[in-house]
């Protein structure tokens, strides 16, 4: 095993690899062109980062879901190391937008080609790098180790779907793996799979996810009927409300038909929807108006109506939603994309619903499920019986709340042991 100070050698794969990622540069840089959002700082894709003052932390995230999940580590490394300047860097404009006010400067990822890492790397030496989750960008954690520079990996994750891969690419990412100062993981199945892909034993803590340190935002009665005037109709504030959290296409074939059926019925309730991604909020729109779902949206400007159903138009309005919730359905597990974090609905003691595609939150829901602290569903008519009870006023469901919340408590404090671990190099 390679110690993090020693010289760094790499394999013909890896020279391989910066050959192809220089000869596909033109054509990369050419389509992200074509778009506003890909225009868009585009400079500081290609390395021209202008003037940038050597920070003491680098953090990388891919974009918004994993600078979200960073912030409870920086807010903490700002508590902790208050004079230390910290840089962000993400793949996307709208991750450096959510981090901006924790970090003193943002940047977009250059390029993985040598000439564009290169040209960052000229202007910016940072004392450590730290990246989120498994954005392992070969050309840029090479530089930066040869560099001598630490770099280590927090709420690191290899998927179900990406071990095998990454695993038949050892030449390529071996070296960089066993060369990380830190690898802090939130399981110890991620930690054995680290080690599997060559991290050091001795440098792989289970730390648990910085994602969970989140502190919740709406925890007075005032704030939540804030919250409730925001998103709800007035003359609906008091029935029970159901939020579709980070919602994926395909996902609305099993809630919307069996929503649209039961309000036509006379059955009472909200419906608060929230696409994972912004670019889908017309989908969605379309998918309610086909079911026969009237809806309200919330972006700036439009007061909220009188419809059953609340669309969730604008970023940043997904804790709100779960904050006043009475069940939360967390999305990407009726399609096979792994699943969202469920202790987001958890930390407000609201019953947690998942489907049956759980990869990326396996242990998380397993804890929660030994415990009677979620619910899980696969149809529509697992969707009707779960409305039906929430409408009843079961009180199972909010023991089902309360269960949940108990496993989001036990694991919080990974930003602390987090940042004790990387201050010390």
């Amino acid at each position: 095993m390679g110690s993090p100070r020693e010289p760094m050698t790499t394999s013909a794969l890896y020279r391989a690899y910066t050959v192809g990622v220089t000869a596909v540069l033109p054509f990369v840089a050419g389509g992200f062109l074509f778009s506003a959002r890909g225009r868009r700082r585009f400079g500081e894709r290609l390395g021209n980062w202008g003037s940038v003052e050597s920070p003491d932390w680098w953090f990388h995230a891919a974009s918004v879901g994993e600078v979200q999940g960073i912030l409870p580590l920086l807010g903490e490394l700002r508590g902790t190391h208050p004079s230390e300047r910290v840089l962000l860097s993400s793949t996307s404009p709208t991750g450096l937008d959510r981090g901006e006010g924790f970090v003193a400067d943002t940047r977009l990822l250059p390029f993985d080609a040598p000439l564009c890492v290169n040209r960052a790397l000229a202007r910016v030496k940072p004392k450590r790098f730290v990246v989120a989750e498994t954005e392992l960008w070969p050309t840029l954690l090479v530089s930066l180790m040869r560099r001598g520079i630490p770099c280590s990996v927090v709420n690191g994750r290899v998927s179900d779907y990406t071990v095998s891969a990454y695993k038949r690419m050892t030449p390529l990412f071996g070296p960089i793996m066993e060369r990380f100062t830190h690898i802090c993981v939130p399981s110890s199945a991620q930690r054995e799979r680290y080690i599997l892909l060559g991290g050091h034993p001795d440098r792989v803590h289970v730390t648990g996810h910085t994602k969970y340190d989140a502190e919740p935002r709406y925890t007075s009665g005032d704030t939540r009927e804030v919250a409730k005037r925001d998103l709800l109709p007035e003359n609906r504030r008091g029935l029970p409300t159901i939020v579709l959290g980070s919602l994926r296409p395909g996902e609305e074939s099993v809630w919307f038909p069996v929503c649209a059926e039961l309000l036509r019925s006379g059955v009472a309730f909200n419906l608060i929807v929230a696409p994972r991604h912004m670019e889908k909020v017309g989908y969605f729109a379309d998918a309610l108006a086909q079911a026969g779902i009237e809806a309200n949206r919330v972006s700036a400007g439009c007061e909220i109506g009188t419809a059953p159903a609340t669309l969730l138009d604008c970023m940043g309005r997904l804790e709100e939603a779960y904050a006043i919730g009475d069940l939360a359905f967390v999305g990407a597990t009726l399609v096979d994309f792994g699943g969202h974090n469920p202790f987001e609905p958890a930390m407000y003691s609201v019953p947690v619903v998942v489907g049956p595609h759980i990869s990326v939150i396996r242990e998380l829901v397993e804890e929660m499920r030994s415990r009677g602290g979620i619910l899980e569903i696969a149809t529509q008519a697992d969707v009707r019986l779960l409305i039906e009870r929430l409408v009843s006023g079961e009180q199972g469901l909010q023991r089902v709340g309360g269960e949940g919340y108990k496993v989001w408590e036990r694991h919080r404090g990974a930003a602390k042991r987090v940042v004790s671990l990387l201050s010390h190099e």
